[in-house]
């Protein structure tokens, strides 16, 4: 838990200084999202009953999904953009205690096409995920019947929900390394891995409880929203938890490889 709190501490300690990098692209991420679906779901989940077709399951999985497809992608194009500068300030704050923006911007030629890569290897994953996530559950809807049907369902869908955080605990220090070391793609890979070493339980878990945590909670706000038939509410509450998991888990990034790599934070020491 020691990752969660630490990066958690520093969103709430800096939140005024990173907040503007997450705005845009949270907005268009929660607009990429089928509530249609998510709510079709969960009153199907409350009824003990996930009778669903396929497109609605994937659609609740997907980031890019057939009726919102052009949000997901001006999302994506949006955190290619702000990504970089986020990871920037982050990196100069951690090593340099800095908090100003001045020269960030100039950044995004340093970090840019690391962190295109891979967010385009971190959507293949998920897009991959999600069609076979998908797949599983529609075939528990169709082979099952009843509330066993949504048991298994939900178990299914629990359970790969934990192997995507297991996935991306394997990569999660890739970028770091790439922006820091200046290592190649592959050697930056294999030094990443080195670095985690023993720590990769901790990390694995400061992936998985907050992601889980918050696609649970964007379900309850679905579903409570779906009770009083308004829309508006539930995209501001999901907005706003988006905007919390882009800022920690691009903090968490950080964060892990400072510990990893044993170099000391400037931004934990007091100043007088």
């Amino acid at each position: 838990m020691k990752y969660i709190a630490n990066a958690f501490k520093y969103v709430f300690k800096n939140f005024i200084f990173i907040f503007p990098f997450a705005l845009i692209p949270s907005y268009f991420f929660a607009a990429a999202l089928d509530l249609q679906s998510l709510e079709r779901i969960v009153r199907k989940v409350l009824a003990m009953d996930v009778d669903v077709s396929f497109d609605t399951v994937f659609n609740s999985f997907s980031l890019i999904n057939g009726p919102r497809w052009p949000f997901g992608v001006v999302s994506f194009v949006c955190m290619a953009v702000f990504m970089p500068m986020l990871l920037a300030f982050i990196e100069k704050h951690m090593r340099i205690g800095s908090r100003s923006l001045k020269g960030i911007a100039r950044r995004i030629n340093y970090n840019f096409i690391s962190t295109l890569v891979m967010l385009v290897v971190a959507l293949a994953i998920y897009e991959l995920w999600a069609l076979v996530s998908s797949g599983l559950v529609y075939a528990a809807i169709i082979l099952f019947g009843g509330a066993a049907r949504t048991v298994i369902a939900i178990l299914l869908a629990l359970g790969m929900y934990l192997l995507l955080a297991y996935i991306f605990t394997q990569i999660w220090l890739w970028l770091p390394c790439l922006q820091i070391t200046g290592y190649n793609f592959m050697d930056a890979l294999n030094f990443s891995a080195q670095a985690i070493g023993q720590n990769k339980k901790k990390l694995y878990v400061s992936i998985m409880l907050p992601y889980i945590a918050g696609m649970a909670l964007i379900l309850a706000v679905v579903g409570a929203c779906s009770l009083y038939h308004v829309l508006v509410p539930a995209f501001v509450f999901i907005e706003l938890i988006y905007i919390l998991l882009f800022l920690y888990f691009n903090v968490l990034m950080y964060a892990v490889y400072f510990d990893a790599a044993g170099e000391e934070r400037e931004d934990l020491k007091k100043r007088f």
